[in-house]
Formats: structure tokens, sequence, C-alpha cells
């Protein structure tokens, strides 16, 4: 039997009473080799039994510790965490290649958990959902006599459990726990009978009635303590009627199933399952007792481990797939459960509960299809507005909308953007635009008039237009044939009066920073700045991109990938970038938090510099639940753009992003750029006829570029006097790398050749990603043989 290597994630009381005992006395399926969780006493604790074990407080420590293990230590995964920390612990796990068991529920809404079951079918691993009641011993015998019932009319079920102190651990919060007893105990029972009563599953059932109690409203949790619940399935046979009684308060702990059917009736205590039949039938009942342990008994905890280990090694191809437990099913279960408590909630009345985050309707996806392989109009509407996302908006309705200090939604954004991109010590800092965090950037940076900078001339115009406000001298440098800045136009362009350096990761592609840093050493005095608005999540030889210089500012605006509708935010190393950006714009009370009293700045506190660049809390809520599922768009991402350059590299006339780097670059794909050959098309195709024939088969989403264009042809950086001559002076002269107007051919080929493309982020992009391969192709090879419209 093949030992599978497994870490801990979660060392709360179930997973010292349940699974670390499970795995600890199956040495011959399991070798425990790493745990995580942020509580030094669950450390302590965990050490004491397991002294070889290292433990770590975060994922993303533990990920990077298992790349430098030989081979990837790390083959599967035991998640027990509060359930708002979901989308921050199983999309890393997923995207790193590893089978994960999760305890219930399988998600807080059912987008959640599609986009963990897509994430784990791109990267073939297992997602499991640890709900052990479906594989103990009861039940499966409850299936096994479920054919004697025949067509089943109605279920009763209650689950109560006696639980003294509701107000303790994070349960007792609905913003940390998504809901109370019915989200907790009775994802349990919903499972049960949505299981016994043989439900479509595409099909989640109707609430026919929900009422959320809050009895004990003397103890400090804001959420429901019991719940009573009718349930119609209209998809069954008979039109099944469930109803379902929830609590945590129960006098006594206590389970009950009773499934009437035609034949006959089934009944569960706890530990007895017994079918009576009807008079008619002369049959004698059945009975199960499951407190009558035979020789091979198992747990219901230890059956549902070995049925992952059998998952697990089915999926490594280790053993035939038939030894492999029906993943599919329970993965189309999950989703009616998920789905179904959510309409609980949607509808249920609320007796002494604060209604602090009703759950918003499910919508259908924002991705435009139409069928494969015809003209219909194919668009994609990002970001994707879901239950996640509305459900964020509503919880922070009801929590705050305007932040003064530095808590809040604010403080779970800037801690787990920096924890992202491995710079934990570093600072950031949230805006109202990526426009104005380059402005803030540009003021911590210390630029003043006549200061030399140099820009890329090929990029958005706000990399450098928030710079002209403080009477910068902008030095443009051309571009290399991925359109981003080229190292050596920088290494020309220094010079004794050079401030600073900005660097644009155009499209997401990042730019050669290596090479950049390098030549950079010869001038320490000279700040690297980043604009990182295109690269969210982009790396280069394993580094994050704005993390190589002195600081770095991300747009949040709309398209971008990881998104609020507006926002920006900056990082930097240097407590005195971060320390001049609040003063700037975050004047008052974060000034007053964060600025040490004994800094200069401080006595600026109140006022600031007069300006706000404070960001919305609504936005940062829904920056935040794209922040947490940024590794599961990157690796959707990744696996679409590979599919394009390996699909299109036969199309002579279309040069494709990366075709020559030697360095280990990770790019973003905020889009997939190429570049239009002219000389290698057929005769009379041009770019433009190219891109008309796409948006002719529906293809509306590709673009040639304009307003990303070269930045010496505009008056701003010409003539900045006619507009800003507070401060400049009426005989400025603009300066270029070059000295020479036209010497940016670089730039203004890319600018000429470039189409853009959009690069999905979820699993709905590959019939888009498809059809986008297959009309390119058919266009091209139209015109290769003569057979162009």
């Amino acid at each position: 039997m093949n030992t599978i290597r497994i870490a801990i994630v979660g060392l709360g009381r179930r997973t010292f009473k349940k699974a670390l005992t499970t795995i600890g006395d199956d040495a011959e399926r399991w070798q425990l080799v790493a745990a995580v969780d942020p509580d030094e006493r669950a450390h302590r604790s965990f050490k004491s039994q397991f002294p070889g074990v290292p433990v770590f407080q975060d994922v993303k420590d533990m990920l990077e510790w298992n790349k430098g293990a030989e081979g990837d230590l790390i083959e599967a995964a035991y998640v027990a965490v509060p359930h708002h920390c979901y989308t921050s612990v199983i999309p890393h796990l997923l995207s790193a290649g590893i089978h994960v068991i999760k305890e219930k529920p399988a998600a807080t809404s059912p987008e959640e958990l599609m986009l963990y079951q897509s994430l784990a079918k791109a990267n073939a691993v297992t997602l499991s959902i640890a709900s052990q009641r479906r594989y103990g011993n009861s039940m499966m015998q409850m299936k096994k006599w479920l054919a004697h019932l025949g067509g089943i009319s109605s279920v009763e079920a209650k689950l109560k459990l006696c639980i003294s102190d509701l107000d303790e651990g994070w349960r007792a919060k609905n913003a940390l726990a998504g809901g109370g007893a019915m989200a907790d105990v009775g994802w349990h029972l919903l499972d049960t009978v949505i299981m016994l009563a043989r439900v479509d599953p595409d099909s989640v059932p109707n609430v026919a009635y929900a009422r959320l109690f809050h009895v004990r409203q003397s103890q400090g949790h804001d959420c429901e303590d019991s719940a009573e619940v009718i349930l119609e399935f209209p998809s069954t046979p008979n039109r099944t009627t469930a109803h379902l009684t929830v609590s945590r308060i129960g006098h006594k702990e206590m389970e009950e199933i009773i499934i009437t059917g035609e034949k006959a009736t089934m009944t569960f205590d706890g530990t007895e399952t017994w079918v009576h039949f009807n008079p008619v039938t002369g049959k004698e009942s059945l009975q199960y007792n499951s407190s009558r342990v035979p020789a091979d008994y198992q747990s219901d905890f230890d059956s549902m481990f070995t049925i992952f280990h059998n998952q697990v090694r089915a999926a490594k191809g280790e053993v035939p797939s038939t030894l492999q437990h029906d993943c599919s099913t329970y993965a189309e279960q999950d989703l009616v459960v998920t789905g179904t408590l959510r309409a609980i909630y949607q509808h249920a009345h609320k007796q002494g509960v604060e209604q602090t985050r009703p759950l918003a309707e499910q919508r259908r996806t924002n991705l435009t299809l139409g069928t494969p392989g015809n003209n219909e109009m194919l668009t994609m509407d990002w970001p994707k507005i879901d239950g996640v996302v509305e459900d964020a908006v509503i919880k922070q309705l009801h929590e705050d909308i305007s932040i003064y200090g530095n808590g809040g939604v604010f403080k779970q954004f800037e801690t787990e953007f920096k924890e992202y991109h491995g710079a934990a010590s570093s600072y950031t800092l949230l805006h109202n635009s990526g426009t104005n965090a380059l402005h803030a950037l540009y003021f911590a940076a210390g630029l003043m008039p006549g200061d030399e900078v140099i820009f890329p001339v090929y990029t958005f115009h706000a990399t450098c237009s928030p710079a002209m406000h403080f009477g910068i001298k902008p030095v443009f440098c051309d571009a290399e044939s991925n359109g981003n800045i080229s190292p050596r136009a920088i290494s020309r362009a220094i010079t004794a009066k050079t401030k600073a350096v900005v660097v644009t990761h155009m499209w997401g592609i990042p730019c050669d920073m290596p090479v950049i840093c390098s030549a950079l050493k010869q001038w320490p005095r000279v700040l690297l700045l980043e604009d990182c608005s295109h690269a969210h999540g982009a790396k280069i030889n394993g580094q994050h991109v704005g993390t190589f210089g002195d600081g770095a500012a991300w747009s949040l605006q709309g398209q971008k990938i990881v998104t609020g509708g507006e926002g920006g935010i900056t990082l930097t190393k240097h407590a005195d970038f971060h320390y001049r950006q609040l003063i700037l714009g975050h004047y008052n009370k974060r000034c007053k938090i964060e600025i040490p009293p004994d800094h200069p700045l401080h006595e600026f506190a109140l006022t600031g510099a007069g300006l706000k660049n404070r960001a919305h809390p609504l936005a940062i809520a829904i920056a935040l639940t794209q922040l947490r599922q940024l590794p599961a768009f990157h690796a959707w991402k990744t696996k679409y753009a590979s599919q394009l350059t390996v699909q299109l590299s036969s199309v002579a006339f279309l040069e494709l992003p990366l075709k020559n780097t030697d360095a280990d670059v990770e790019p973003a794909w905020y889009a997939y750029v190429m570049r239009f050959k002219a000389a290698q098309a057929p005769h009379g195709l041009t770019r433009e006829r190219f891109v008309e024939e796409l948006h002719a088969k529906g293809l509306v989403d590709v673009d040639i570029p304009k307003s990303t264009g070269l930045l010496h042809q505009e008056p701003l950086y010409n003539k900045p006097q006619e507009l800003l001559a507070f401060v400049y002076n009426q005989d400025y002269t603009p300066h270029h790398g070059d000295d020479k107007l036209d010497e940016f051919g670089g730039a203004q080929a890319f600018y000429d050749e470039a189409i853009k493309f959009p690069v999905y982020a979820t699993a709905e992009g590959q019939v888009a990603t498809d059809r986008y391969v297959g009309s390119i192709l058919e266009i091209a090879n139209a015109w290769l043989h003569g057979d162009a419209p």
C-alpha cells in the first residue's frame, strides 16, 4: 500500500481529536510531513506530539518550503480552517498540485466551489469534502435499503447538539463563519437529506419555508443557533418534501431521520436503522445497528480518509480508476448542497437574528459564448460579479462604508497583498486609483522640478502624467520586441541628473528586471520604481514584479486582473516612502496611527498635504475577493495563454509573445498581445483587415490598442508649461533618451503591429479560447489558400 505524504492546515480541536489520530494511526497510508496554523499555542501542542514535523504560520510559507524539498514533498493536505479563510488557502494548495480534503462546508457560495472544482481539474488533483457522515456505515446501509421504500414522499430530519458556550471561537461570528447552525451542523443534515432523497444533481430544491432563531441572545454570537426548514424537490417523481430541524442548543444531542416511501418507512436514530414495511407487503422489518462493531469496522472519519487515499492514488495512476470513489457524483452533490444552503439564507425569516449578511442571488456567468464555430458575439465581462462578490459588498455595507484608519477591509487587503508578494515586512497602502497610487509614489520618492526621470516611451500615459505635477523632465526610452522598456536604452539615458527609473510591465509581461537591476548598481542613488498595473501576480526568476526596486504601484481599476472597480495600491520597503504617501493623501487618523511621534512628518498628521486619496471600502471589499482568487486566475490565464502560443505557432504572420527569452518569466497575462508581421502575411491581408474579420466572427474583444502609444508625441510631455505653468517655465524644452524624436523605432514598430486578445481567468474560458484559436486558424488558412472573402 503506497504511503501518501500529507500536510495539515489548521490545528484546531477537531484536527487534534480526529485527523491527527487517524493519520498517526495509519502509517501504511499516511506520512505527516508538515502543518500550518497561525497560533503559536497550536504550534507547541503539535510539536509535543510530532517533534520532527515542521510547522508553519502560513500556507505560502509551507509551499515555499515545499518547493525546496526534493520532488515536492507534499502530495495531499487536510484543511480545517475558518470558513472566511478558504479563499486564501484552498487555491494555493490546488495550484501547487496538492490533493485536498477540506472540512465542510464545501465553500461559502456555489461560485466559490465551482472555482475550486475547476482549479482542481486544471491541476489534475482531487478535491474532497470532509462530510464524514456520507462515508459512514449507517449511511452506506441506508443507501442500500432505499430501494425497498419505493417512491419517497417525505423526509423528516433532525440534528441537535448541546453547546454551552455559543460565543466561543470564530463560529460565533457570522462574518467569519458565513452563517450559524444552518451553515455548520446544517450542512451535514442537508448533505444527508439530498443524498437520500435521490435529488437530480442539476436541481436545487425549492425553499418552501425557512426560519432562523437566535434564542440565546444573551451570549455573544451574532448568528442563528437553531433553524427550521421545509424543502420541496420538484425533480423527484413524488415531489418529495423534507422537513429539517437544526439546533446547537438542544437539551441533549440527538439525530433522527424518517423517510416515508410508498412501500416502507426507514428510520434512523443515530445508532439503529430500521425499514418498516407496509403491513400489506407481509415483509418483516429490517434492522441495522451501527453500535455492533464488526471485525473490520472503521469509524466514519477513518472511512473517509481511506476513500480519500484511494482517490489520490487513482488520480496519480497508482491504482485502477475503478477503485476511486465517485468524486464526480459528490462534486455535483456539493454544488446542490451549497446552492440549497444559500437559498435557505435568502428566503429565511430571521427571528432574533440581526440581518448583517443577506446572501445575494446567484447570477449567471458574465461570459457570453454563443455556440463554438458560429459568429455569435463573444464577450468577456470583467470582473465576474458572482455571489462571492455580492456577499462581500453586502457584508461591507453593514460593517463600514468609510474607513479613516488602517483597520477593517483595508488592513485585510494590504496585509494579504504584501504577503502574496513575499514582502511581509514591506509597507502597503491603498489609494482611490492606480493613477493616484503612482502620484503618491512619486511624491514619496521626492521628485522635484528639473529632476530627470526615465520612462518607457511605450506605456499608458498614467505611468508618466502624475510625475509631471512635480515639474520633472521625462526622459523616454525605446522598447524591446515585447513592448517593455529596453535595458540598453536605460543605460544610455542615465545621467548625473537622473533621479529615478520607472518601468512598466506592459500587458502583464515582466520587464527584464535582472538586467535593469544590474545596470542600476552603477548608479546607487537612482531610484527604481515599478508600474505593475498590468502585472498582478507576474514573476521573473521566481520573484514577484513590484519587489525589485524602491517602490511599486498597481491599479485596481475595472479591467485589471485584481479589481475593485476603482482603486490602487503601493508597496515599498522604505518606511519614509510610506510615511510621505500617508501625509500626501491619508490625513489625520491614519497618519497619527502609523507615523511615529518623533518623525518630522508627524506634526503634519492632522492636515497632511491637503489631499485625500483614501480608497472606498466597497471597492476594496470587491478587490479582496479577487486577490484571494488570484492564484486560480493566474493558473487559468497561464493555461489559456499556453494554448494560444502552441496552437497558433504555425501562423507565420503572427509573432507571439515570449518568443525569445532566457529568463524564467511568469506573465500575468493581462492581455495576449501578438504582433502582425505584414511582410509574412498573404498579399492584401493587413492588420486592420485581420481584426475586422475576427470581429465579423463575433470576436469583438480583439483590439488594436490605440490609447496606449508613444508618449513623446503627446503635448503634455512636449509643452507641459501650457497646462502646468505653476511648475514649468515657458521656455521648457522636452528631453528624450537619444535626443532625437525619431529614435524610438522599437516602440513604434510594436505600436504599429500590436493586436490585443483577452485571456480568460476562469474555467468558462476554455470554450472561448478554443473559438479564438479556431477562428484565427480559419482566417489564416483562407488567406493562405486564396479563399479569403
